[in-house]
């Protein structure tokens, strides 16, 4: 396994790199930038890597329906266990017990890199509330650290409130890719930090 992988990811950013373990947020504007974010899975699936596509029904027929364009055959990756596409939950541990063990298979299964791609859709009614969503952002930073991963979650810059993209995309993902361009975060706040302080101020996070 490499101790680094390229943030360029066909993501168009200069020659960086993010550790395995990372945790990104990638916020997109347009149709074009959004599709660059499903270069990270383009990259993962030439490369060999286990990817995992992780949002709404909606969100991960969209991310599918990419990759198709990109000659890739998305039932026969799946079928293969290449490709896993897992669907979000009511509540952020549901969701966060479903991708640890999504990624417990792929590395028993002798993945050396796995690359989740999230799109939750943070504006959907009936979604969890921003408290327990954010809470479960936070924990996915200290999850990818357990296995040989890299997590990239999609905001769409558009459709986010303010509450939502100051806690849960800067003050919850040690990087952040805006424009193609990969930038370690300052505003980040460690997890046991933030854990505490939104669950005894649940109307800060």
């Amino acid at each position: 396994m490499t101790d680094v992988i390229h943030a360029t990811l066909a993501l168009g950013t200069r020659d960086e790199t993010v550790a395995v373990g990372d945790h990104i947020a990638y916020i997109w504007e347009t149709r074009a930038e959004f599709e660059e974010a499903v270069g990270f899975l383009c990259r993962g699936i030439r490369d060999g890597d286990h990817c995992v596509i992780f949002g709404h029904d909606e969100a991960n027929e969209e991310v599918a329906r990419i990759l198709t364009e990109n000659r890739f055959d998305v039932p026969n990756l799946e079928k293969s266990g290449r490709l896993s596409i897992l669907g979000g939950r009511e509540h952020g541990e549901m969701m966060l017990s479903e991708i640890g063990a999504t990624f417990q298979r792929a590395r028993d299964e002798g993945a050396s890199l796995i690359r989740l791609l999230g799109n939750i859709g943070w504006s959907r009614a009936g979604w969890p509330a921003d408290h327990d969503i954010l809470a479960f952002e936070a924990k996915v930073t200290g999850a990818a650290k357990l296995f040989p991963s890299v997590v990239m979650c999609m905001y769409d810059a558009k459709s986010l409130s303010g509450n939502v993209m100051l806690h849960g995309c800067f003050e919850t993902h040690p990087i952040v890719i805006t424009r193609n361009v990969l930038r370690h975060n300052p505003y980040y706040v460690e997890i046991e930090e933030y854990l505490a302080r939104s669950y005894s101020n649940p109307r800060v996070a």
